[in-house]
């Protein structure tokens, strides 16, 4: 009868606990990077969705009455860096292409511990670029569509110009540091970098 002996059950023992504690490190940061891929590309979903709504002249009851005639109006996404954790969809009931709070559509949560850690302008085009954290500093973005329009009007809270620009970003971080950024631009491509 042949069988195995302690001092290969041993060798085999470590070999296996020494390939484990090689790669247990590496699929923290493996998962980590995982999870802040797809809540960016969620990000960049919600964006789209509200998007299609616009485009697809998407009614609204705004008063959630049966009675009230459905809005036909602009969509948009809500990004205040005071909430790092949420972001909300609108439906710009005043035109005015930026969200105000009896707009709200859907609130949408940013799963933990993921976070918005910043929002920028003009990081990839010409114009010079600006995040939070730069002086002044950008604490809120309204990305709006409305129909028939297909460019996308781009707003940040920028003073003293809170006008609209060409490519807005909202960069996503881990506790682990890594980032990504999900780019708006006004022509309505969405992309994650």
């Amino acid at each position: 009868m042949r069988g195995f002996t302690l001092v290969e059950i041993m060798i085999t023992t470590i070999i296996l606990v020494v390939v484990t504690s090689m790669l247990l490190p590496n699929f923290r940061a493996f998962s980590a990077d995982i999870n802040l891929r797809r809540s960016a590309q969620e990000m960049a979903l919600v964006i789209r969705e509200a998007q299609a709504s616009a485009f697809a002249v998407r009614g609204f009851d705004h008063d959630n009455n049966p009675g009230t005639p459905l809005l036909f109006t602009s969509w948009g996404v809500y990004f205040d860096i005071a909430n790092p954790n949420s972001f909300i969809i609108f439906v710009d009931a005043d035109g005015d292409d930026t969200y105000d709070q009896d707009e709200s559509v859907r609130t949408i949560t940013v799963p933990s511990p993921i976070k918005i850690d910043r929002l920028c302008k003009g990081l990839e085009t010409s114009e010079p670029d600006l995040c939070t954290g730069d002086a002044p500093s950008i604490t809120r973005l309204d990305v709006t569509y409305q129909r028939p329009n297909p460019d996308t009007t781009l707003r940040a809270n920028l003073l003293p110009d809170p006008g609209t620009y060409t490519d807005l970003q909202i960069v996503l971080r881990n506790p682990e540091g890594q980032e990504r950024t999900v780019v708006v631009w006004s022509t309505g491509q969405i992309s994650i970098k």
